[in-house]
């Protein structure tokens, strides 16, 4: 089993956190579906966050992408 350090759980938290409430499901949105990933032994977690672009007219688009991590070892 892999496992998160405490700033990598804040940073997925804080993902997580940017993005609506009905966008936080499946695998890469939730805590469980990270959890998951690491009950697997997975080494890279992939998790969802919101990416914001602002073109040259000022308008910004949210857009929601997957992120990853690499984690260490359970010890």
């Amino acid at each position: 089993m892999t496992k998160l350090t405490k700033e990598q759980k804040q940073t997925i938290e804080d993902a997580f956190n940017s993005i609506p409430e009905p966008m936080r499901t499946g695998k890469y949105g939730t805590m469980e579906g990270i959890e998951d990933q690491l009950a697997r032994g997975d080494k890279i977690i992939f998790y969802m966050t919101k990416a914001e672009i602002t073109d040259n007219d000022g308008i910004t688009q949210a857009n929601y992408v997957i992120d990853k991590m690499k984690v260490d070892e359970d010890t």
